[in-house]
């Protein structure tokens, strides 16, 4: 009774999942299983709120899709590319938006391993790269609960039904923030020491192999720090911008630009 209703509900479960028409499921699904277009944008929240696709289309006569997704970081950025490479999908540009935290240790829930597994799940079994992620964390209860088929959409039922629903504003992936912003507005004070205390070593292996995949597959790949508002730069940035120079990938610093530090 118990193997029967975990896979009725399970089976359920799937079947909403894959039918999102909405929010970040269908994007999810989309980006890793769908996409074909000509330019990838990679990254966080920052990525997700800042690179319209249809600018690019309009200024390079290119497809263009914003895969970014809010509280990932780099192993999520990583599958998702290497997703496509695994069904022959080659895009020609890759414009990764790069964050401190894509490198640094994470004590909240975003920007860790166990964010992108959470992510992932429903791909298990069906996305050899996902697999590979589940490696990193495997172990005798983690390969007890992936026996479940319900245990890959637990706690997603809400968004699931969003998902389906309401219908949520995007273009290619692009989340437009609609609103007034305060003069006084501060996204926080960024600027920390860079130490081996700070720095997530497997997170660094992660960003090579993805700047080694695009090399391998002659994906032009552009690394991007969009700007902040009223915050100081992230020395940790400068590990990214080290990276990016030693193996010959452009790295545009848009951080501290004027343009974007004023309301007017």
């Amino acid at each position: 009774l118990l193997v029967a209703a975990d896979w009725a509900v399970g089976s359920w479960s799937e079947m909403m999942y894959y039918k999102s028409k909405y929010g970040i499921f269908c994007k999810q699904i989309h980006s890793l299983q769908e996409s074909n277009e000509d330019i990838l944008i990679l990254g966080s929240s920052r990525a997700v709120h800042h690179y319209i696709p249809k600018i690019f289309e309009d200024s390079l006569k290119m497809t263009c899709y914003n895969a970014g997704s809010e509280g990932m970081c780099i192993y999520y950025h990583y599958v998702v590319l290497a997703s496509c490479i695994e069904r022959k999908y080659y895009p020609r540009i890759v414009v990764y938006d790069a964050y401190y935290r894509d490198i640094e240790i994470s004590n909240k829930p975003e920007f860790t391993l166990d964010a992108a597994l959470d992510r992932l799940l429903p791909h298990y079994g069906n996305v050899h790269f996902v697999d590979s992620l589940f490696d990193l964390r495997r172990d005798f209860s983690e390969n007890v609960k992936l026996l479940s088929k319900t245990y890959r959409y637990n706690s997603k039922l809400v968004q699931t039904i969003k998902c389906n629903y309401i219908p949520w504003s995007e273009n290619k992936g692009f989340e437009a923030l609609n609103g007034t912003m305060s003069e006084d507005y501060k996204v926080g004070d960024v600027l920390k020491e860079v130490n081996e205390h700070n720095l997530e070593d497997r997170k660094l292996t992660f960003l090579q192999k993805l700047i080694t995949m695009c090399k391998e597959n002659d994906i032009k790949l552009v690394i991007c720090y969009s700007p902040f508002y009223n915050a100081k730069r992230s020395t940790s940035i400068d590990i990214i911008n080290e990276m990016a120079k030693s193996n010959g990938i452009p790295f545009l610093d848009y951080s501290q630009d004027e343009k974007f530090q004023k309301l007017e």
